[in-house]
């Protein structure tokens, strides 16, 4: 009884606090600068007059109050960390399939290229052995087949090699994404954890509250 006296007084003198408080839980989150800078402000002031006062309730209820806020800023903070994670490992995949898609297409183009260079030199190869005595002809001819079938081997050979490059790097990019957003769902594990510690902690001080309002 005595020390609910002596308490009293400062009780009067953060009514005031108390009030804002109020306000604030009924409109902003409760990981938002100022609500949280107020219930640092609230939990020091118990504690310090606690102290003091050397009123056991004081000092546990700021004691609880500071820790309360402590876990939700580090709620909000790994929460925070974790979007940023997802959010980076979504446009590392985004810029993976561009990329794939980009070797594929310049690898499409330049198959295309060496086959149409093939052609040419069949074309000209024909061209030469019909110009030539009839007796080199088909030498001739047989032999610019020969270049042109194993030019066209080399460009489709070469086209199979970039697709497949680029098919592995794809699959590298993905598995890092992947790899990242694992590592972003486990860090909002912690968060919610964190939360969930911090929930638990704030019914712990209503009960307390409520006993120490009982006694």
């Amino acid at each position: 009884m005595l020390k609910k006296i002596v308490a009293l007084p400062y009780e009067i003198a953060r009514l005031p606090l108390a009030a804002v408080d109020h306000r604030l839980a009924a409109r902003l989150d409760e990981t938002s600068a100022p609500r949280v800078a107020l219930d640092r402000t609230l939990g020091s002031a118990d504690k310090v007059a606690g102290t003091v006062l050397r009123n056991r309730g004081l000092v546990e209820r700021g004691a609880e109050r500071l820790e309360r806020g402590e876990k939700l800023a580090t709620a909000a903070r790994l929460e925070a960390e974790a979007e940023a994670k997802r959010e980076q490992a979504r446009e590392k995949a985004a810029a993976g399939r561009r990329k794939a898609a980009a070797q594929r297409k310049a690898a499409q183009d330049k198959a295309a290229s060496g086959l149409k260079e093939a052609d040419v030199a069949e074309a000209k190869g024909k061209q030469q052995a019909r110009e030539d005595a009839e007796k080199k002809a088909a030498a001739k001819k047989a032999a610019a087949d020969k270049r042109a079938a194993s030019k066209a081997k080399a460009a489709e050979d070469q086209r199979t090699k970039a697709a497949a490059e680029a098919e592995a790097k794809k699959k590298a990019a993905q598995r890092e994404a992947k790899a990242e957003i694992d590592d972003a769902t486990a860090s909002k594990k912690a968060a919610d954890e964190a939360r969930a510690d911090a929930e638990r902690l704030s019914d712990l001080s209503e009960a307390k509250k409520d006993q120490r309002t009982s006694d």
